[in-house]
């Protein structure tokens, strides 16, 4: 593993492979039924919306499943750090996997088959970035490292774990049956904020790959509604549950690139 361990450390290192990154999140989408140039933000928005993981939200028992195992493995770093480290990652690396596919596949009435290409790739990346960790673990989570300092990101978490959908209605019913586990958006401030408790005892370039992609998609969806004319419903569906996302993620990004500092009870 030395030599996929040195091209993972030079490459989140260089402010170039950000840029490819980002250019290859501008891959166009594909939609079986077609599509002309100006239609792509439509193409976008109709994939997102009908993305075929979404199913396992609409069939309830699932996604309840899903948040239960998430809170397993979860608890088990807390409670047993280091020996819970691996089972971590493999959680990590099969939820980013499925979200890479299934969030950027979609079934649409009006264009058919609908895979959003650029998105489907960065998140893939990522995916493989936890695949690579789930080899070299990196990831130690030791108890006695746990950074108190950076404790302020659990409520943040927490807001993204839950993230009731209905507009100022803070439904409980969503803690067991939203969308955590199945957007990249609202499952990477909780990922995160585990990695930012146990800094600088973790994979730095996954967590750095991890966090940017994080940003990216903070940036655009906070930022929409605020440019697009915001509604209710807008501001928050994009902006309110996305702020965890973006707050966590350029947080994360930050510590991964300063220097770590010494330790703190």
């Amino acid at each position: 593993m030395r030599w996929p361990a040195r091209a993972m450390d030079y490459l989140t290192g260089k402010w170039w492979f950000y840029l490819l990154l980002l250019a290859l999140g501008f891959l166009p989408p594909y939609a079986s039924r077609g599509y002309s140039w100006p239609e792509i933000p439509d193409v976008i928005g109709e994939g997102l919306s009908h993305a075929v993981i979404y199913e396992l939200v609409r069939l309830a028992w699932p996604a309840a499943l899903l948040h239960v195992l998430a809170l397993a493995v979860i608890a088990a770093v807390v409670l047993w750090g280091e020996r819970a480290a691996r089972a971590f990652d493999l959680w990590a690396f099969a939820t980013y996997l499925a979200i890479a596919v299934g969030q950027s596949t979609g079934i649409s009435e009006r264009y058919g088959l609908v895979v959003l290409t650029g998105n489907m790739v960065v998140a893939l990346l990522v995916a493989f970035s936890w695949a690579w960790e789930c080899a070299v673990g990196r990831n130690r989570f030791r108890r006695e490292h746990l950074a108190k300092r950076h404790l302020w990101l659990v409520p943040l978490a927490a807001w993204a774990y839950w993230s009731p959908v209905e507009p100022f209605q803070l439904d409980p019913r969503y803690l067991l049956l939203g969308y955590f586990g199945v957007a990249y958006c609202l499952t990477t401030p909780v990922v995160l904020t585990l990695m930012a408790l146990y800094y600088p005892d973790v994979n730095k370039p996954v967590m750095r790959l991890t966090a940017f992609l994080g940003l990216v998609f903070g940036v655009l969806n906070v930022t929409r509604p605020l440019t697009a004319g915001p509604t209710p419903v807008a501001l928050w569906e994009g902006t309110i549950l996305h702020l965890p996302l973006l707050i966590t993620s350029a947080y994360a990004l930050v510590l991964t690139i300063r220097a770590p500092r010494g330790r703190e009870g």
